[in-house]
């Protein structure tokens, strides 16, 4: 084989494997996922996740309430104790 058609055999066998992991992460976003989510155990989790102020579909969890009143109270016991998590 010349160079050329090295090139592009291997060009192309790229493409086939960009492919073939879109196609398997389509399937997997929009099959398997899908079906994962309407388990009942995976239903409890969702639930209480929710009651607890967690949005599962929150794109950066520090935007999340909890994270704010988790946050002031690691503050709060820092300035109680600088030396709660590391030795000075």
């Amino acid at each position: 084989m010349s160079e050329s058609n090295l090139q592009s055999s291997s060009k192309w066998s790229g493409w086939y494997a960009l492919l073939t992991v879109a196609f398997l992460m389509a399937v997997l976003w929009l099959g398997v996922l899908p079906k994962i989510s309407k388990d009942p155990g995976i239903q409890q989790q969702i639930r209480l996740r929710e009651e607890q102020g967690v949005d599962s579909a929150a794109m950066f969890y520090s935007d999340l309430p909890a994270v704010k009143t988790a946050t002031d109270r690691l503050n709060q016991l820092e300035q109680n104790n600088p030396y709660l998590f590391w030795l000075p």
